[in-house]
């Protein structure tokens, strides 16, 4: 459904900014804001459109080097309300790992204040020939000089920006020392402990010397429908309170949900680079136990913006060699981190976390990249010499921290694994490919072979190795209706996948957190909610259908930027090399492994409710002109849109 006029909720422009040019100027969002509503379908619609431009004028596909290589930031077209939870941020552009669709999401406060200053969305261009960074007040709009911050990590980087503009109450997205060395997989960092990872976005926001991106509002939005508005969110922060899930959320994540006799730990670890998806009972105890893991350090508890549910623990450690660490955010994906790693110490696993964020580094990436160079070196690939010194033997803390900061800084060995796990088992060779664990070339850190659900979300990705796009693990989760399926076993695996895909770009392009909707947390919010809202928030007239159509066409513009710059196909929507063909090897799921037979099968159905093509997986023009994206299809033809 295109609405002829959006009367709520978005704030109106776009800025645009050419670094190489230092020209500044704006559109309207309402442009795009009737096709595809806000967030990261507006986001991916630019890149598309911008990337087509360049292939124009070159020739040639566009690689995420590029000055001219957009980097767009994007928040929700109901962020700035009263929606709860509703503060995400995508963050698009092209992927480091493979020059495909690249893009991260990210929550906080940056994204409100960023539509109370009156934008939608920000579209960066061009390379600055030194470093600056934006500064964004109102109608102000300054590109300004950052010798005095580049090289700072992220945390100090925020608080030398507040100071030097006066104001505490400035949000800020910043690159750290990884992003400044162009490290493939370096994120790009939004308040304490909160990331923007993969597909390498802070590498291509260092790569155009834009250290960081502050701003401030002082503007309100206004909704469509005020009084129905308000009932629509009286009725979802009712459904939210009423949530079991609620409490022990609240609580943080790994007290809530990830505490050692949990199910999740049988289904969802990877234990040494993926050697074994179990992890053995008495590790967890140390890592994540009640009296002295993980949990016995949270000192409170902090939530983004007007989320209900406030799962954001602070971590200290106030004494010993980590002494005076604070790390908010711990998180499910933390534990994994370490469990690649061999790392049970909970001191050391906070802290390792904790600088992924101040040194501006994905930790999917980083765990990944270091947890291949510890197989390597237990299989004798590297040796000390290569490793400067350094013992990578599974859960040497010292070699772990040291080993981070040599890949930000791409010192020694640093500097091949901060090229990521498949560039670097190319360069090295001696059949380490094998255990490089990458999807479409991108570092991937989570576990493919117990959950099918996850494992296939996970395979058919169009931003390579994430989980957000639809990758599913309990029952719990909202899937379409009607519809059964068990977390171990491959059957409606992909009608599930297809529905919380879908489901999961509605909830971003609205800019709501995931963890109070559809997919995970208190699983309080559905289809029909997010119809009502928008519906009143926007001036629309949606139902269910309707607004899942903004979804399909979300996700038809991801798959349709991997068709229009790169030659991804079928062939790389399957799992890993080990998870096909080595089983899990531990636990009460040992032997499970992802199976091609069944896998072609799940391709099969999943392309097949896209309308794509079988054999490629990719999307056909027929299938993107019954979604509304007929000039997406003259883009890939290369014909004129």
């Amino acid at each position: 459904m295109q609405p002829s006029r959006i009367r709520g909720g978005i704030a109106g422009k776009i800025l645009y900014v050419d670094l190489s040019s230092k020209k500044i100027w704006f559109e309207d969002t309402e442009k795009y804001a009737r096709r595809f509503l806000g967030g990261r379908a507006i986001n991916s619609y630019i890149l598309c459109k911008e990337v087509n431009k360049i292939q124009k004028e070159s020739g040639q596909r566009v690689k995420w080097y590029n000055p001219k290589t957009p980097l767009i930031f994007g928040v929700g077209c109901l962020e700035g309300t009263m929606m709860p939870a509703s503060n995400r941020v995508s963050v698009d552009s092209i992927n480091t790992f493979n020059n495909g669709k690249g893009s991260a999401n990210v929550g906080g406060f940056w994204g409100p204040e960023l539509k109370y200053a009156g934008y939608d969305h920000i579209v960066i261009t061009g390379k600055s020939p030194t470093p600056v960074y934006l500064w964004i007040n109102d109608d102000e709009v300054e590109i300004r000089d950052a010798g005095n911050i580049w090289g700072n990590l992220t945390r100090e980087t925020e608080y030398l920006i507040r100071k030097e503009l006066g104001d505490d109450e400035i949000q800020v997205m910043s690159i750290g020392p990884a992003g400044e060395n162009m490290v493939r997989g370096a994120a790009i960092i939004s308040g304490p402990g909160r990331s923007a990872s993969g597909s390498g976005v802070g590498c291509v926001m260092g790569s155009k010397k834009l250290k960081a991106i502050a701003v401030r509002g002082h503007g309100s939005i206004r909704v469509a429908e005020p009084a129905k508005f308000i009932a629509v969110i009286d009725k979802i922060i009712k459904q939210v309170n009423a949530s079991p899930n609620l409490q022990p959320w609240r609580r943080g994540i790994i007290e809530g949900k990830y505490l050692p006799e949990a199910p999740a730990w049988d289904v969802l670890a990877s234990y040494r680079n993926g050697q074994d998806d179990y992890v053995p009972l008495e590790d967890r105890e140390r890592l994540v136990g009640r009296e002295s893991g993980v949990p016995s350090y949270k000192k409170k508890m902090m939530a983004c913006h007007l989320c209900p549910a406030g799962c954001m623990a602070i971590y200290e450690i106030n004494e010993g060699k980590y002494k005076g660490t604070q790390c908010p955010n711990y998180w499910i994906n933390s534990t994994t981190y370490s469990t690649k790693l061999g790392l049970f110490d909970p001191e050391a696993s906070i802290r390792f976390y904790y600088m992924c964020n101040q040194l501006g580094i994905d930790g999917d990436m980083c765990s990944n990249t270091l947890a291949w160079a510890f197989e390597c070196y237990e299989k004798g690939l590297i040796s000390k010499e290569d490793t400067g010194g350094l013992e990578l033997s599974w859960g040497n803390e010292d070699s772990i921290l040291s080993m981070q900061k040599k890949l930000a800084y791409r010192e020694g060995l640093g500097g091949l694994l901060a090229e990521g796990v498949k560039e670097a088992s190319s360069r090295l060779g001696k059949g380490s490919e094998k255990f490089a664990i990458h999807m479409k070339g991108q570092d991937t850190v989570d576990p493919y072979r117990i959950v099918k659900g996850w494992g296939f979300g996970l395979s058919i990705s169009p931003i390579a190795g994430k989980h957000l796009r639809g990758a599913v693990s309990t029952p719990d989760v909202t899937g379409p209706p009607d519809v059964e399926w068990k977390p171990t076993e491959y059957k409606n695996i992909p009608e599930v996948v297809y529905w919380q895909g879908i489901a999961r770009e509605l909830e971003d392009i609205i800019g709501n957190c995931l963890y109070v909707g559809t997919w995970s947390g208190t699983h309080a919010l559905s289809l029909e909610n997010y119809a009502e809202v928008l519906s009143a928030g926007l001036g629309l007239d949606l139902d269910e259908s309707a607004a899942m159509m903004y979804g399909r066409r979300s996700v038809n513009l991801e798959k349709a930027f991997n068709a229009m710059n790169t030659d991804l196909s079928r062939e790389d929507d399957y799992p890993p090399r080990r998870y096909m063909e080595e089983s899990v090897k531990s636990g009460p799921y040992a032997g499970h492994k992802c199976d091609k037979d069944m896998w072609d099968k799940m391709l099969d159905k999943y392309y097949e409710l896209h309308g794509w093509d079988i054999e490629t997986g990719l999307p056909t023009p027929e299938s993107l002109k019954q979604i509304g994206l007929e000039d997406i299809a003259q883009m890939i033809a290369g014909e004129e849109a």
